[in-house]
């Protein structure tokens, strides 16, 4: 798609690129790095007892690909535009390549993280919405497109970890904070920790909020100090590698180690969060390996100990921008 090597051109400016859809009257977002490209209807081959909402598997490239109909997974009212007037989204996240059949693409917009609210708690606790954005004075439903895949495919697309592998006394006293939106993933990742020994999990549902507890402790005025962040980078209000950023700016805070845990996989992003100065990077298929890599940057010994990546570089910086462009259409 052209132009998505543009997303964050400078790690940490808190900024994003969002690709507007439409599902009826109702705008709809996705992060431009999940979009490998916008195209036109194609020939669907059908899969015989996949889930309601799959209507079938195309060829593009040499890669066959899932399309999940969202007008199905929704269950919204009103019958869809006819499927050779709609439009595909092909995504590639947690290593997996799998296409959602709108009704039209709009185009592409660049903003800020923090012009993006959570989802209202009240009535919400259930969708696969994340957060909220206003472009051209319209709400943008932002979808945890992660969610949609778990709840087709189930939990076998993340390696949890063995509990009976870990020993856990050693992370009994450890202070974790987490920042991620995702309900989902919060959920999995809490779960995953309390199985291998962590109970003592903070978690928050934003990039913001992680970092107000964080200027509390940077402050002396937390009574127990956190001892480890993870964060997922796609949050509202401040993005992870901006968070990042800012506590590895912070004398009080540079020393907590940092692990950015996210489903963008690819080497751009491996770079930039590095140039944010985390401490560790890993991959959301790899939650089995979070806890080896929690253990090996406090010090904690264990002979299974799992996968992750220690970078240290500078950062970079930029200044804001608001920006509108035509997606590709292929």
């Amino acid at each position: 798609m052209a132009g998505q090597a543009d997303i964050l051109l400078e790690s940490g400016t808190n900024e994003l690129e969002v690709l507007v859809f439409r599902l009826g009257e109702t705008r709809y977002g996705v992060n431009v790095a999940k979009v490998r490209e916008a195209i036109r209807p194609t020939e669907l081959t059908l899969i015989p007892g996949s889930h309601p909402s799959v209507v079938g598997a195309f060829k593009l490239r040499d890669t066959v690909t899932t399309l999940i109909d969202l007008h199905l997974y929704f269950d919204l009212k009103g019958e869809p535009s006819p499927y050779e007037s709609r439009r595909i989204i092909v995504m590639e996240f947690n290593h997996i390549r799998v296409a959602f059949l709108v009704d039209s693409v709009e185009q592409i917009y660049r903003l800020s993280w923090e012009t993006v609210s959570p989802v209202p708690p009240v009535g919400a606790t259930n969708t696969p919405v994340t957060s909220i954005c206003t472009i051209r004075d319209n709400m943008v439903l932002m979808i945890d497109f992660e969610r949609i895949v778990f709840d087709i495919s189930g939990e076998d697309l993340f390696e949890l970890g063995d509990s009976e592998s870990y020993t856990p006394t050693a992370r009994s006293d450890a202070r974790i904070l987490l920042a991620e939106d995702s309900s989902l993933m919060r959920e999995l990742i809490t779960k995953n920790l309390l199985r291998a020994g962590c109970p003592r999990v903070t978690t928050v549902e934003d990039g913001a909020a992680a970092w107000s507890l964080l200027q509390k402790q940077a402050n002396g005025e937390l009574e127990h100090p956190f001892s480890i962040l993870i964060t997922d980078i796609e949050m509202p209000k401040l993005d992870g590698l901006a968070l990042t950023k800012n506590v590895k700016g912070t004398p009080q805070l540079a020393n907590i180690p940092v692990v950015v845990f996210s489903s963008l996989v690819s080497p751009d992003n491996a770079k930039k969060i590095e140039q944010v100065k985390a401490d560790g990077q890993i991959t959301k298929p790899e939650l089995g390996n979070l806890v080896g890599l929690i253990d090996r940057l406090l010090g904690i010994e264990n002979p299974n100990e799992g996968g992750g990546t220690a970078p240290n570089s500078s950062p970079g910086a930029s200044s804001p921008a608001t920006v509108a462009r035509e997606p590709a259409i292929a």
